[in-house]
């Protein structure tokens, strides 16, 4: 058996508060008994007297944090961040997920833990707050977006929230996050002219692909930037969330109109779209095996959820799992997005 490192203990107001340092470990510590739990803490000090000093306040402290029910729990940032991504993962996975929470977890990994990492939950403050600021300023290289600071804020309050879901900081004490961020310049439209000049350049384009993914590829991407222009559909989460089940084709004053039903993160909108756009669907119907034999009104009064916007060689893998659509979805539109 190993020999158990020493330890040197001192007793504090009649014993209910014990000082001790293990071998080894220059900080001393400090325990103590709550009403419902033993806590056991760092008083952050070498020095004796510094220390008892620490330990002595330590106690106070989480008695009357105890006495007036606020949170005597602590936890690592990191150890709350973790849990809030397994939360939004589970929430995903019974349907209820945002398509947000994919950037939650990239600003989480990428920013929010690297910084704050071993930090107490508690220890998160606006003060705490602006240094982290200047620290994401420095690492980005350039000033945030204000679109920016919005997701990362988001991200930030999800780790908030799942502190206080688990009592671990009081609700009253979570810091207001503010967005001094700069404004976004909106990107320029293509005129007229250009986008013609797009147009007439696709065929072309995609006889020069190559044979398979390549051609199929390109081929879809020019029934996507069609769609786009002619139904005022954002690309992106609307474009990926698009199934046959939400297009609807009708008729009124003797004319046929389209009516696309998309979800994007404005919630759900009834696009009607320009003419031409029911041509654009069926060249793309024509192109997925599984589909291509349906008349296009049998097609639509079939209510598919399959998405419209992926390649032909998705399609069985579609059939017999969903989910995997929607993973493989993007793979047609990815120089766009």
């Amino acid at each position: 058996m190993g020999i158990r490192p020493k330890t040197s203990t001192i007793l504090l107001l009649d014993g209910d508060l014990k000082l001790y340092r293990r071998a080894g470990i220059r900080r001393w510590q400090a325990t103590f008994k709550l009403k419902s739990r033993w806590v056991r803490v760092s008083t952050g000090h070498h020095d004796m007297a510094e220390a008892i000093i620490s330990a002595r306040e330590l106690f106070y402290k989480y008695r009357y944090m105890e006495q007036h029910g606020l949170p005597t729990l602590s936890k690592s940032f990191k150890t709350v961040a973790m849990w809030a991504m397994d939360r939004m993962r589970e929430e995903t996975a019974n349907g209820v997920g945002k398509v947000s929470f994919r950037d939650y977890h990239i600003v989480i990994n990428r920013y929010l833990i690297p910084y704050f990492e071993n930090m107490p939950i508690q220890s998160v403050r606006y003060e705490e707050l602006l240094k982290f600021g200047a620290w994401r300023r420095e690492k980005m290289g350039r000033e945030p977006k204000s679109s920016t600071l919005n997701t990362h804020n988001s991200a930030l309050n999800r780790v908030f929230d799942e502190a206080v879901v688990r009592g671990l900081l009081a609700r009253k004490d979570v810091p207001v996050l503010m967005n001094k961020g700069r404004n976004g310049q909106r990107r320029p439209d293509f005129t007229q002219a250009e986008y013609q000049t797009m147009l007439d350049s696709f065929p072309a384009w995609i006889e020069q692909g190559r044979v398979g993914k390549s051609g199929q590829m390109r081929a879809l991407l020019f029934d996507y930037v069609i769609m786009l222009a002619n139904t005022g559909m954002r690309h992106g989460t609307e474009t990926q969330n698009l199934s046959w089940r939400h297009v609807t084709v009708f008729e009124d004053a003797g004319r046929t109109y389209l009516e696309l039903s998309v979800s994007g993160k404005t919630g759900r909108r009834d696009l009607i779209c320009r003419e031409g756009t029911i041509e654009v669907l069926q060249r793309i119907q024509a192109r997925s095996p599984d589909i291509a034999g349906i008349p296009f009104d049998r097609l639509l009064a079939r209510k598919l959820d399959e998405p419209v916007f992926q390649l032909p060689d998705c399609q069985s893998a579609c059939n017999r799992d969903p989910l995997s659509a929607r993973k493989r979805a993007p793979l047609g539109v990815a120089l766009i997005d």
